[in-house]
This record gives structure tokens, sequence and C-alpha cells, in this order.
């Protein structure tokens, strides 16, 4: 595993993700999941924290959870042909989008719930069954970090430090 390209795939992708999908929901949904969720926290656990510090901080960590988790497959050996591994790898960014998508409504209880010290709720919110924006939105976050650990494993050797050793690539 190349774990520098893992890493920098995790924080970059992650952080333009995060940026590009809260983008995405104030520009074509009219609000924020960071807004709700931060707001939705800091009121049912009774903090005294402004609720979009803690909406961010759950976005950004959801973020790159979610960028880590394509960084890391996107290093499985899916085949030796580089495109196949690319067009695979796309496969894979959009199966993702796609299964988080379906499964936001009642993680995102859990994490308002478990964060609240509520501890975990029943009954859970159902699956989304749209196809919105939503679904929209999650497909271009992992589309997004999938180009950046394309564009970053495309240029391994430039991106690399002056005597630095250099790690095996992927």
């Amino acid at each position: 595993m190349d774990i520098h390209r893992f890493i920098r795939t995790l924080i970059a992708g992650g952080a333009l993700g995060a940026v590009a999908f809260w983008l995405y929901q104030i520009a074509f949904q009219g609000g924020a999941i960071t807004a709700f969720i931060g707001g939705q926290i800091v009121s049912q656990g009774k903090y005294p924290l402004p609720p979009s510090l803690v909406g961010w901080a759950v976005h950004l960590g959801v973020s790159f959870s979610y960028a880590g988790l394509l960084a890391l497959l996107l290093q499985l050996p899916l085949s030796s042909s580089a495109a196949a591994r690319r067009g695979a790898g796309l496969a894979v960014a959009l199966v993702l989008g796609w299964a988080t998508t379906k499964v936001a409504p009642p993680a995102i209880q859990v994490t308002i719930s478990l964060l609240s010290l509520k501890g975990f709720p029943s009954p859970l919110w159902g699956l989304n069954e749209g196809a919105g924006h939503p679904l929209w939105n999650h497909l271009l976050f992992f589309a997004l970090v999938w180009a950046v650990d394309l564009a970053l494993s495309a240029s391994r050797p430039a991106l690399s430090l002056p005597g630095a050793p250099q790690g095996r690539t992927a």
C-alpha cells in the first residue's frame, strides 16, 4: 500500500469533498446538513458550543472517513491494467455514493443521538429511497475523491520532497 498516496487522498479528497458537498447543498437544496446536525447536537446535548462549529466538525469527520475508505479501496489490486483499475475505482466510488445516500437518514439520526449522549436511537429513520439531490451530491463527493486520488497517483514523483525516499507506488 502506498501510505503517502492514501494520506494525501484522505486529506485532500476529504477536505475538497466536504466543501463541494456543502456548496452543492447551499446551491441546490437551500440548506446545509452542517447547520442541521450542529443545531440538533448542541440543542439535544445542551452543549455551550456554536452549532456551526459542531456541524462542521461532524461534517469533516464524516468526509475524512468516507475519503479514507475510498482511498483504501482504490489501492486494492483490482486489475493489472491501469485503465481497468481507474474504471473499477470509479465504479467503487459511484457504488459508495449510492450506498451512503441510502443510509444517510439513519446514519444522521444515530450520529446526532450518540453525540448528544442520548444513546442509540430506536426506532431508526428509514433508508433514503429517493434519487434526487442527495444522491447527486454523494456521487459528486465520491467522484471528486476518486479524481483527487487519480491526480495524486499520476503526479506522485512531482509531489515528493527533494531528498525524501521514494516509496512504492500502486
